[in-house]
């Protein structure tokens, strides 16, 4: 009889042995889809780039409560290279265009910004009750959509010395995103127009260094052309990227004027890279124009603006 006792025995024993080896030593509070990391750096600061040679790494993992207790956890550890002063380092809301997003929560501080000299800076614990603004479970799901930034403010760069998104380890984070949106004939520079038709238009960095755009309207007739223009809101600006090109213009239109790709090589403004247009974006210092029979100059505009997450 004792065997049929061992094979009942063993019918609850394998699986959490196979479990302990998959997950960790334990078996219990790690998931592998819930490791997250962070590569920090100075080109990544919004909205402008910083030139320093400090770069940090930051690594997270969310650990589920033993049975029975408590409430989750973010077990996190912040290491650095060539960064000797830190005041203090947040998590922050915002995609990679974003600059000064709310603070989610804190990883260290360092008031009186005591010299940095190991290489880890910080490790801990955020708890449920650590996380301002938005819940725990939002701030997880934050990481997971690529929404969420790690910042390191120093005292000659308290708005961001270092930078990196947050990611699932081993994932690529999302790339900058913009929107444009409700485009009108208001907004037009230096005249306003009046037209009763309306628009929008989303930008979305893309890995391989091209941006993916789509320009929609409503109500629109004879578009003939629209662009990225390079100026603030109350003013008009050159040329920088063609989105659309027709001789044959129709219309009244509602939907997709125009959706696709550029890339440098489609930047018709001279003296502008791709860098330096996405950082012109990234300042709120460009817009879309949409220009039609009727209105050769554009007859629906609105600047484009830096945003998490896509419409």
């Amino acid at each position: 009889m004792r065997f049929p006792r061992f094979a009942r025995l063993a019918v609850l024993v394998l699986p959490l042995t196979a479990a302990c080896n998959e997950d960790n030593e334990f078996g219990l509070g790690i998931r592998g889809e819930d490791q997250f990391s962070a590569t920090l750096s100075g080109t990544d600061v919004r909205p402008a780039p910083v030139l320093t040679t400090a770069t940090a790494t930051a690594s997270f993992t969310l650990r589920d409560p033993e049975i029975g207790q408590g409430n989750p956890t973010l077990v996190y550890a912040v290491t650095s290279t060539s960064l000797t002063s830190a005041r203090a380092i947040d998590i922050h809301l915002g995609g990679s265009a974003v600059a000064n997003g709310l603070v989610l929560a804190t990883l260290f501080t360092n008031p009186t910004d005591t010299a940095i000299t190991a290489a880890q800076i910080a490790s801990g614990a955020i708890s449920t009750n650590a996380v301002v603004g938005v819940s725990f479970d939002s701030l997880v799901a934050l990481m997971k959509n690529g929404a969420a930034y790690v910042d390191v403010h120093s005292t000659g760069r308290p708005f961001g010395l270092i930078r990196g998104q947050i990611s699932r380890t081993e994932e690529e984070p999302p790339g900058d995103r913009f929107v444009a949106v409700s485009l009108a004939g208001s907004k037009e520079r230096p005249t306003p127009v009046l037209s009763t038709a309306s628009g929008s238009a989303t930008f979305e960095q893309l890995p391989d260094g091209t941006v993916r755009f789509k320009v929609d309207v409503v109500g629109i007739t004879g578009a003939t052309m629209a662009h990225i223009h390079h100026a603030v809101a109350d003013s008009a600006g050159p040329i920088v990227v063609p989105l659309f090109n027709s001789t044959t213009p129709s219309g009244p239109l509602t939907g997709t004027l125009a959706s696709g790709t550029f890339a440098a090589t489609n930047i018709v403004l001279p003296g502008v890279s791709l860098d330096s247009l996405l950082a012109l974006m990234r300042l709120g210092r460009t817009y879309v124009n949409v220009h039609t029979q009727l209105n050769p100059g554009g007859e629906i505009r609105a600047q484009i603006e830096p945003v998490t997450t896509l419409p």
